[in-house]
């Protein structure tokens, strides 16, 4: 066999070897890059505060029954070097750990240009920019009327929500001692941060 096609072949071998060698080491240093920026973590704190409407969390009549509101700050952290989603951020009433009912979310209250929107413009699902914190208003209600089950008292509230890759998240929030008595109740001053996952 010719020397010339012998040095051709083992040259074009190294340059594909070395070709390969480049595509891997790129592909590897990708994924490395992107799992770095996954790392970290999203972290949400809840605060009770008083409704844009002038309530505080509790117990109210209304024209159609009874309806406990609950508005609430929502802080999100979120520690990663990518955005990250909170998608259906809601609340639900439990008794003895078991639903009882999912609250409904309030979008606004009031109409054109002196309407409050809550959650992100109007939407429970949020948005969080890489290594960002964002604060947003959230407000729940929950009609007496709506739970269909004969027990209608409970004992704990539950916050839910789901990630970008849709991963359940279920959180304490807070325990109720106090059911359907007509009357705000005393906000917390302090965060509660969620972690205590069920």
């Amino acid at each position: 066999m010719d020397t010339n096609i012998v040095m051709a072949l083992i040259s074009a071998g190294a340059a594909l070897l070395g070709s390969v060698i480049g595509a891997s080491a790129t592909i590897m240093a990708t994924i490395l890059n992107k799992k770095m920026q996954e790392k970290g973590k999203v972290t949400l704190y809840m605060r009770h505060v008083a409704s844009n409407s002038g309530k505080n969390w509790g117990y109210y009549q209304g024209s159609r029954g009874m309806y406990f509101r609950v508005p609430l700050w929502v802080d999100v952290i979120n520690e990663c070097g990518i955005p990250r989603i909170i998608r259906d951020i809601n609340l639900y009433a439990y008794k003895e750990g078991k639903e009882v009912k999912e609250f409904t979310q309030i979008q606004r209250i009031g109409d054109g240009e002196n309407a409050f929107k809550f959650g992100e413009n109007e939407a429970y699902t949020l948005v969080i920019p890489e290594r960002s914190s964002k604060r947003y208003n959230l407000e729940f209600m929950l009609r007496k009327n709506d739970i269909n089950t004969e027990e209608q008292e409970f004992d704990q509230l539950v916050v839910m929500y789901f990630d970008e890759k849709n991963r359940k998240y279920v959180y304490n929030l807070e325990k109720i001692n106090i059911c359907w008595k007509v009357g705000e109740l005393k906000n917390r001053k302090e965060w509660i941060q969620l972690r205590e996952l069920i």
